[in-house]
């Protein structure tokens, strides 16, 4: 029976998607419904030509008004779905690699299902990005869904 749900959400639309069919697909009111929103250091530790954005003169502070503009972007995202669906989701946030934050996190909360959405790269992409949801499916000690 699945109790305790992990969903990988990060501002795009595809992680919207998957948070949304597990509302649709499980019901909400009984299981415990957590969101995870990983922010990856090295994908914005190239920042380039972006001086004096919103008067700020460093190319750190740059980062971390990008960094703090997204989260605050995905943190309204999920309350938003939880406050339309009448229902409570626990919102994690951490720093690191999303592939091992969302494996590690999944272990913490002793979540029984995860379910990441598809951004849809092509063999290529995914060779030289990686692939959270393909990590996410071969590592998973639990049961894994990919939702397009």
């Amino acid at each position: 029976m699945i109790r305790k749900v992990l969903t990988a959400v990060d501002g795009s639309p595809e992680a919207d998607t998957a948070l949304l069919k597990v509302i649709e697909y499980l019901n909400p009111q009984d299981i415990e419904l957590h969101a995870i929103y990983v922010i990856s250091p090295s994908k914005y530790a190239t920042i380039e030509g972006a001086a004096g954005y919103e008067g700020i003169s460093t190319l750190h502070e740059i980062r971390d008004r990008i960094i703090a503009d997204e989260k605050e972007m995905v943190t309204e995202r999920v309350k938003n779905i939880a406050h339309d669906h009448g229902i409570t989701i626990n919102l994690l946030v951490r720093l690191g690699d999303p592939r091992s934050e969302i494996l590690k996190a999944a272990d913490e909360i002793g979540a029984d299902l995860i379910a990441v959405g598809s951004t849809g790269k092509g063999l290529g992409q995914r060779i030289l990005l990686g692939s959270v949801s393909t990590y996410i499916v071969t590592h998973a000690r639990i049961s894994t869904i990919v939702i397009r």
